[in-house]
Formats: C-alpha cells, structure tokens, sequence
C-alpha cells in the first residue's frame, strides 16, 4: 500500500493525494475504482498535471486505501460528499475546481447543489441530471451478486460482470455491497438549476446516461455537453477527447479569471 495522506471525516479515514503545482481540480472517482483505477492509470493525473495543475485525489470510501465500513449507514445521505469538503479542508483549499466521473459524478452534483461555493468550475462525465432511485430489483441482484459466496451462483449476467469487475479490480466486496444498500442523497435538482458556475458535462454517445447528461445540461444555464463519439460508459473516461474537451474547458476559464 502506498503511503497517502488522511483526512478524518465523520470517524471514516479518507486516503488522499496531492500532486502537482497551479489551480487545485479535485478528482472523484466512480463506483468499484479509485484514484489511481480511475485517474492515474488513464492518464488524467499526467494530463492535469502538464496542463499546470495542482491535482488532488481521493479514495473514496469503501474503496482504493480509504477505510471500507460494512454499515450501509457509513455510506448513507451525504457522507460521500461530504469527504471531499474533509479531503479539501485538510489540504487547506478552500475553492477549486472539482471533475467526478460517474458515481463521483453525482458526488459532484451533490456538492455543487449543498456548497457551490467552495467550487470554482466542474466538470461532470459519465453522469447527469439524477433520476430516481435505481431500479429495485436491478440493485437487489448487484447486491447479491457482491455478497455471493460463490459466484457460480450468480444467474444475472450483468450483475456478474460487475462483480467480476469489482474482484479484478481488488475491491472489498462485501463494503461494496454495504454502499449500494445504502440510502444516498441525490443532488438537489432546484439548487441545480440555480447554479452560476461554469459546467462541462462530458459522457459517450454509447452511455445509457446520455438522456440525462442532456437534461442536466438543459437545466444548468451556460452548461456545455460534449458527447464522445464511440464511447460508452467505460470506455469514455480515458478517451482523448475527453481530455481534450476539459483542457479546453479549464483553459477557457482560466483565462477569463487572469486575462493576459
């Protein structure tokens, strides 16, 4: 395990890194990955890095090198935005700009919808407008293909491939299993719709999220929605296009807030 810096967040460490010198862009990751699943080894860390930014990353909990409570009430309401405030406030950054991809995704929109204030631009992939929650029976098999003792068991071919995912993955999946039992609270759509600051919402043409990247971007006033030619939800996230839209994206709003 490599040795990370932890913010103490309701109890729960948090593992996080600091890389880099600029402008701070908070990193939050999806469901199942990690700082460096889903940032460091598609490249972002580099990218951001060379782009002259000061990169902050973090494990969420339940996964990577953050602690992994069983308690689907460790994981319940806000407590996986509110990590990311812990995680900015033991750094000592008090704005910055912030990207989540997928679950780290609505982890974004939460804070952006309870503390918009702390953030200077957000980036958006993978995710958009919250809807509902997902369909029960839909979770109930995800949850029983993660506590399966024996996955032979499992007979929803989708809920295999995720846990086979999640093992590859090296992810613990009994607090895994704890998260999606979990209660989580969903952005507040009006406060979205409020929102002043600058949003790219970046997701695959192939992503089955796409109708709500477009609905989130029908409600933020001034939100740009790149869509990723060929990409799906997996895929999209170390897509160079995807890169190249948020270098653009960062750059444009830099320049507006330190003109030459």
């Amino acid at each position: 395990m490599r040795a990370m810096p932890t913010a103490q967040s309701g109890g729960v460490p948090i593992r996080y890194e600091v890389i880099g010198q600029g402008q701070p862009i908070v990193l939050v990751h999806g469901f199942s990955s990690s700082f460096d699943g889903q940032w460091r080894l598609s490249g972002w860390v580099d990218f951001l890095v060379g782009e002259g930014r000061q990169v902050i990353g973090l494990d969420c909990r339940g996964h990577g090198n953050s602690a992994k409570p069983l308690s689907p009430e460790a994981y319940a309401g806000n407590q996986f935005p509110d990590d990311v405030l812990a995680v900015m406030d033991a750094v000592g950054i008090e704005r910055a700009d912030i990207m989540g991809y997928s679950m780290g995704a609505l982890v974004t929109l939460n804070l952006l919808s309870r503390h918009a204030e702390r953030f200077t631009s957000a980036v958006v992939g993978g995710a958009g407008l919250p809807r509902p929650a997902a369909d029960p029976q839909r979770r109930a098999a995800l949850v029983a293909a993660l506590e399966a003792a024996d996955p032979a068991t499992i007979s929803e071919p989708r809920a295999l491939r995720f846990r086979q995912s999640a093992e590859r993955r090296g992810n613990d999946l009994l607090a895994l299993a704890a998260l999606q039992r979990s209660e989580r609270t969903q952005a507040d759509q009006a406060a979205l719709r409020r929102l002043k600051l600058p949003l790219l919402v970046v997701v695959g043409d192939k992503d089955e999220g796409l109708e709500a990247a477009r609905q989130l971007v029908a409600a933020v006033a001034g939100a740009e929605l790149v869509t990723l030619a060929g990409e799906d939800h997996q895929s999209a996230v170390a897509a160079q296009g995807y890169k190249q839209a948020v270098g653009r994206f960062l750059q444009a709003r830099q320049e507006i807030v330190t003109p030459a």
